[in-house]
C-alpha cells in the first residue's frame, strides 16, 4: 500500500452480534486460521447468502490471546443464527474503508501503530471490528472492508 488512509470519525449506536468465537494464541495463527473460521461459519449458515451485515470482531481480553468472532448483526430477539454473542458499544469510532482486502493487516498495523498515537486520541477498551461486504466460499473477504476502532471520548479542558 503506497498511501495510508486517514480514518473518518463516526458515531455508532450499539450493535449486537451473534456468531462463532475462536481464540488464537498469536496474530500469525489468527491470520492463518480466520479464513477457515469464516468458511466454516458461512457453510454452517447458507441462508445468509450475500448478507450485508457480516462482522469480524475482537473483544478486549486480558489473556494476551486473539479472540475473534465471525458473525452477523442480530436483528431482533429471534436471530436466525445461534451461537456466541458480542456487543459492539455505542460511541465514536475511527473508520477506514479498505478496498483491497489483501492490505487489511497492513492497514490495522498502520492505524494502531502510527495513526492512533499521532492522532492524540486513545483507543477505548471495547471490541474492534471489521464490517464485510461479502465473504468468499474460501473464507476471504470480497470487496471493500471497513475497519472500525473504538475511541475514548474527547475530554474538554
Amino acid at each position: 500500500m503506497a498511501e495510508h488512509p486517514n480514518p473518518s470519525l463516526r458515531v455508532m449506536e450499539k450493535i449486537s452480534l451473534t456468531g462463532t468465537m475462536a481464540v488464537y494464541a498469536s496474530q500469525a495463527e489468527a491470520s492463518l486460521r480466520i479464513p477457515k473460521q469464516w468458511k466454516e461459519f458461512r457453510s454452517a449458515h447458507p441462508s445468509l447468502g450475500r448478507c450485508p451485515n457480516l462482522y469480524g470482531a475482537s473483544p478486549c481480553t486480558a489473556d494476551h490471546k486473539i479472540h475473534y468472532l465471525t458473525g452477523v448483526e442480530q436483528e431482533g430477539a429471534a436471530s436466525p443464527i445461534k451461537g456466541d454473542n458480542l456487543t459492539l458499544e455505542a460511541g465514536e469510532y475511527a473508520v477506514v474503508r479498505v478496498d483491497d482486502p489483501d492490505s487489511l493487516r497492513e492497514t490495522w498495523m498502520y492505524l494502531l501503530g502510527s495513526w492512533l498515537p499521532a492522532s492524540g486520541r486513545k483507543e477505548k477498551h471495547a471490541p474492534e471490528f471489521e464490517r464485510y461486504t461479502n465473504i468468499s466460499e474460501a473464507g476471504t473477504p470480497i470487496g471493500p472492508v471497513e475497519v472500525w476502532i473504538p475511541l475514548e471520548p474527547v475530554t474538554k479542558s
